[in-house]
């Protein structure tokens, strides 16, 4: 693998990590404004875009595993 093609890989890698700590960032955010919300149809809806996020979190996971296990193509 030439520099480049592993410097690449290496900057893909982070934007994934980068986009796996916002995906878990979101999803507690919505926890936590679900939480302390009072109306409950709002209560609802933050609960159920906080397990949309934790999908996203698992989705990240699989992009960061397949970037780490990343080789580029002879």
């Amino acid at each position: 693998m030439s520099e480049t093609e592993k410097t690449r890989g290496q900057a893909i890698l982070k934007e994934f990590q980068t986009i796996l700590a916002l995906e878990e960032e979101a999803a507690a955010a919505y926890l936590q404004l679900a939480e302390d919300c009072d109306d409950a149809e709002a209560c609802e809806m933050l609960r159920r875009i906080a397990r949309e996020e934790v999908a996203h979190v698992a989705i990240a996971k699989e992009l960061v595993k397949l970037a780490q296990g990343w080789k580029a193509p002879e």
